[in-house]
């Protein structure tokens, strides 16, 4: 299924699950709260075999791999369904398999831990114990503990994986999720995003999907 089939689905099944509070939705509470989250982030693959090119850019493809996600969101809900939440989330690194297009080479690289800071407009699509909402937003993800490292491939060549000269990257978001309500203070929290950073001269364009889940507190 292609991105843009994924946000189009996701997006129809919430409103249509959501229609029953669109009839009858009141203004929503106001104050403030925080999130604590963990989950997965689905990085898609990126890059292309044209790309291609001898001693500049042996492995252009990165194959779509899975990263662990923590973090934590500080809001504040405006009333009448919105809020504005400041999200700063840590990824983890993993192992990931890069192949030469030209001889079938392979060499297996870490990837790059890094965090993302965003700040978005949410959303709550009704009022009640669950709670269906929408967001979008904009931020920045920055890579750490990077440098340039030399690896040795599976037909006993170097591969110089070069450090970015750019570690901090533009972002944005787009998805939703639900809240379920367990008293007037907590909450469990279930968020999925479809997260974007754009071309830059270090790499491609990067997508991803983020699936969390987590505590929430209102204060």
């Amino acid at each position: 299924m292609s991105i843009k089939k994924f946000l189009v689905t996701s997006l129809a099944l919430l409103l249509f699950l959501s229609l029953p509070g669109l009839v009858s939705a009141q203004q929503q509470d106001t104050g403030i709260y925080l999130h604590f989250f963990g989950g997965v982030n689905w990085v898609l693959e990126y890059g292309c075999d044209c790309d291609y090119a001898l001693g500049e850019n042996d492995f252009p493809v990165t194959p779509a791999h899975n990263t662990a996600a923590v973090g934590m969101g500080l809001g504040y809900l405006l009333g009448k369904g919105f809020g504005l939440e400041l999200d700063g989330r840590y990824h983890s690194n993993t192992q990931v398999v890069l192949t030469d297009p030209s001889d079938g080479d392979t060499v297996t690289i870490d990837t790059a831990k890094h965090y993302t800071i965003t700040f978005n407009l949410l959303y709550q699509i009704m009022q009640g114990s669950v709670r269906p909402y929408l967001l979008a937003g904009l931020g920045f993800d920055t890579v750490v503990d990077v440098e340039t490292i030399v690896y040795n491939t599976d037909m006993g060549y170097e591969f110089e994986l070069k450090e970015p000269e750019q570690k901090t990257d533009f972002m944005y978001n787009l998805g939703g999720g639900f809240e379920f309500l367990l008293g007037r203070t907590l909450g469990l929290r279930v968020d999925g995003r479809y997260v974007s950073i754009p071309k830059t001269d270090d790499h491609d364009t990067i997508q991803s999907i983020n699936a969390t889940a987590g505590l929430t507190i209102r204060f």
